[in-house]
């Protein structure tokens, strides 16, 4: 606003301090009083600083350590967009925020990335719950949003300044039901889920539709709660049925466990992951019981360079040479989220979040860890999966399967 608006607005400030004051307390009470209302909350959401030197500021979140390496990925993509001039000249700064205890926590961490820090947009966070917490934040404040490896197609149900960089649970779970199926030629599968959860209840029943619409039999779906150790139940009624493989989405905590007990029950079905089963300590640890396992993964860099492109090979020998250590789904992810906001905001004619959200939307051939041929009109990417299987402790490349 200038000078003049603004004396057209307050009047004269000298001469009529107690009207001036008086305008301020109305306006503040209409604005409490609309408080709640989403176009008041964008209006006085922040804008990019107008000042041409500015960082432009990123927000990244992410929910524990374990996923740090989504934070890696992230500063290697701000560190390379830097390297090429960044926004029209102006640096990009990554502001990030971890270890998010609960999801109510993570949106009042979103929002005040928005209000204090003054982001332009967030990217992340990894999990599909947290995320779901944080997108009606994002979309309050009409601030872009990029999650990393949250995959639950709802992530993005906020509304149209949420996206997604990792594919939805929708194709991963058709991706290994066609695995089982064809590949591994199973004609009967188990599901072991864990409740209240959304990514393991979706990716289960994801998985369910397509392996029975493709001809195969569930011959047992059992589930458990957060915190269970006990399994013997639920095991004992898959063991009975003795299915070709065995569905287990989800989580590193419990994973150990269930297949522990699943193979002294005498489970020999070949078992099956999803992403959540990207976690090098988890493969690690458990080299022994996991051996020959299969997980759908969002990436792998045990693929030769060169098969995958330029921007793959770049992105894989950048992180392996600064953090000594090959890149996975979560750090592919977190570089690839930032590099779409960026990217969007170099085509953009100006920065404003909405011109900003429109050049994400129409996104084309996006070539980065990953790549993304476009967005649906659910903001949900077009892109391919990797089937991994663990050999030695270790997560190989097995599969790549295209959309």
């Amino acid at each position: 606003m200038t000078h003049q608006g603004v004396r057209r607005i307050f009047g004269n400030w000298n001469g009529n301090f107690l009207y001036t004051v008086n305008y301020l307390v109305l306006i503040l009470g209409i604005l409490l009083l609309f408080a709640g209302c989403q176009d008041v909350q964008q209006l006085l959401a922040p804008v990019p600083e107008a000042d041409d030197d500015a960082p432009i500021k990123i927000g990244f979140m992410y929910t524990s350590e374990i996923r740090s390496n989504s934070l890696n990925g992230a500063e290697l993509a701000a560190l390379q967009l830097n390297g090429e001039g960044g926004v029209h000249g102006r640096e990009i700064e990554i502001i990030a925020r971890g270890n998010l205890s609960d999801i109510d926590q993570a949106a009042a961490v979103a929002e005040e990335l928005i209000i204090r820090e003054g982001v332009a947009a967030i990217v992340g966070p990894n999990r599909s719950n947290y995320a779901i917490a944080i997108g009606p934040v994002a979309q309050r404040y009409g601030i872009p949003m990029v999650t990393t490896t949250a995959t639950n197609p709802y992530v993005t149900a906020a509304g149209n300044f949420v996206f997604m960089a990792a594919f939805t649970d929708d194709f991963q779970g058709k991706v290994m039901a066609t695995f089982a199926t064809q590949d591994l030629e199973a004609k009967t599968a188990a599901v072991l889920t864990r409740r209240e959860s959304i990514y393991s209840e979706g990716l289960s029943q994801t998985f369910i539709n397509n392996f029975t619409a493709l001809g195969g039999e569930i011959a047992h779906a059992q589930s458990y709660i957060r915190g269970d150790t006990d399994f013997t139940t639920q095991l004992t009624a898959i063991a009975e049925a003795a299915p070709d493989v065995f569905f287990l989405p989800g989580f590193a905590a419990e994973i150990p466990l269930v297949v522990e007990q699943a193979k002294a029950l005498g489970i020999t079905g070949i078992l099956l992951g999803g992403d959540s089963w990207d976690n090098a300590p988890l493969i690690a640890d458990n080299s022994e019981i996991l051996e020959g396992s299969f997980f759908s993964s969002l990436f792998s860099a045990d693929i030769a360079l060169g098969d995958l492109g330029d921007d793959v090979d770049r992105f894989i020998t950048a992180y392996t040479s600064i953090f000594d250590v090959a890149p996975a789904g979560g750090a592919a992810l977190g570089y690839d989220g930032v590099r779409l906001v960026v990217q969007a905001m170099r085509r953009a004619e100006d920065l404003t979040s909405a011109t900003v959200r429109d050049r994400l939307a129409a996104t084309m051939d996006y070539s980065g860890a990953t790549f993304i041929s476009g967005y649906n009109e659910n903001r949900h990417p077009n892109k391919s999966a990797v089937v991994n299987q663990i050999v030695n402790g270790e997560a190989r490349f097995y599969k790549l399967i295209e959309p």
